[in-house]
């Protein structure tokens, strides 16, 4: 990347962003580690001087510009670059950098509502090429942490497959839902020679597994295989909601132990010592911290993905353990009393994993999730969980409201990101 791309790539954001971001990071997006009021220090570039002249059009002579209008001014100083554009979204849509002839159509533009249609075909032109399907291969790979190393053994199970379902999804402009409900052929594979995806079944386990899209993939299953199975809630929630548990909060939270609880369900819901003396586990301890805020929810999927084994294939019984002395298999009592049922949310009860996957398809904090990844790769933003490379709604507004109203087509959402006003200014 040139030496301006790296000085401006990140001034694609837009004001709600920065603003969120902060000032300062604003201002080192600019390449300056200078605040705009305290440039020319007592000159007439500063506040606190009687000469104080601010920008036109912003503050006043004794009022200096607010965060929100320097950070304003410096997005309004933005201009297209169709031709940086083109490079960037060039490595990102197939990685590989743009042709001369491309590049050329660029510069022969005679203007920009010339060279902005020119560069919007161009990038059509990438999301129609095979190289685009690759692409969203290894997005979708690297989102999931997962990709299958050498052959397949023998006894497990294809890693790849996962990957491949959601590329396939986006690639055929099928609606994203289907990653949580499609009920055949979720394991296909891709032939990178003839450019075809090859449908076909997940493998399986000597019990019939339900197919929920990706909700019970071999390789997801056993990529997170863990005690309780916690850690494939936890892929669930991290991949598709954005967001770390506890996944949602009461409006009325109350004083408990050493801390408050937060959760969304009833404090009593959920297996501890309160209400079950037996119990393994005490999610109900507040001595240190309230586990309950994160297992109101985590205690109501967990138990409905115990019986996927560490190759990832449904069997009889449980297959996760409870980590206490003489690992005893966790059964459904170590999460929930007998009278409590699972739920995604509170107030959206399920009974098993194709009905999760319909109330995962179902929540618009999902959908809004899937939009805010695309947003980030697009602006080579890190990862918006393990990062904390979190959007403002603000700045994706538009985008979700398109891509709910598009019937899911994520690939519409990516044409209209590396179209946008934000992508293309520099």
């Amino acid at each position: 990347m040139s030496k301006k791309g790296r000085q401006t790539m990140r001034l694609r954001n837009s004001a709600s962003t920065l603003a969120a971001f902060g000032l300062a990071v604003a201002l080192s997006g600019c390449g300056s580690s200078e605040d705009l009021n305290t440039v020319n220090k007592g000159g007439t570039g500063d506040p606190s001087n009687p000469g104080y002249t601010p920008p036109a059009g912003t503050g006043t002579a004794t009022t200096p510009q607010t965060p929100e209008e320097q950070v304003r001014q410096i997005l309004d100083s933005r201009k297209a670059d169709y031709g940086e554009a083109l490079r960037t979204a060039s490595l990102k849509l197939r990685d590989a950098l743009p042709s001369m002839v491309e590049i050329k159509t660029i510069e022969a533009a005679t203007d920009d509502a010339a060279k902005k249609v020119a560069y919007e075909k161009l990038v059509d032109d990438m999301i129609a090429s095979p190289e685009f399907t690759l692409v969203m291969v290894k997005f979708w790979k690297d989102t999931f942490r997962t990709g299958q190393v050498g052959a397949v053994q023998m006894g497990a199970a294809n890693r790849d497959t996962a990957a491949t379902f959601a590329a396939q999804v986006v690639v055929e402009s099928r609606n994203y839902s289907e990653l949580f409900t499609q009920t055949a052929n979720t394991c296909p594979t891709y032939d990178p020679v003839a450019k075809t995806f090859t449908p076909a079944t997940c493998a399986a386990g000597p019990v019939a597994t339900p197919t929920a899209g990706l909700l019970t993939d071999p390789g997801l299953m056993s990529q997170y295989f863990a005690n309780m199975a916690f850690r494939r809630v936890r892929f669930i929630q991290e991949t598709f909601a954005c967001s770390k548990f506890p996944a949602e909060y009461s409006a009325t939270p109350k004083p408990l132990g050493n801390g408050t609880f937060t959760g969304a369900f009833p404090y009593e819901s959920i297996t501890g010592k309160v209400n079950t003396p037996t119990a393994k586990i005490d999610f109900q301890d507040t001595s240190a911290v309230i586990c309950a805020n994160c297992h109101v929810n985590l205690n109501r999927m967990a138990p409905m993905f115990t019986n996927f084994d560490d190759k990832g294939f449904l069997q009889a019984a449980s297959q996760v353990e409870v980590p206490i002395p003489g690992n005893p298999k966790a059964a459904r009592i170590d999460y929930l009393p007998a009278a409590e049922g699972y739920a995604w949310r509170a107030g959206k009860p399920v009974t098993d994993i194709p009905t999760l996957g319909a109330a995962i398809a179902a929540d618009p904090e999902v959908g809004r999730c899937a939009v805010n990844r695309v947003w980030n790769y697009a602006m080579s933003r890190g990862d918006i969980v393990n990062d904390l490379a979190t959007i403002p709604n603000a700045v994706t507004d538009g985008f979700t409201k398109d891509f709910a109203a598009n019937g899911g087509k994520l690939k519409e959402t990516i044409r209209g990101i590396f179209k946008s006003e934000d992508f293309v200014k520099f």
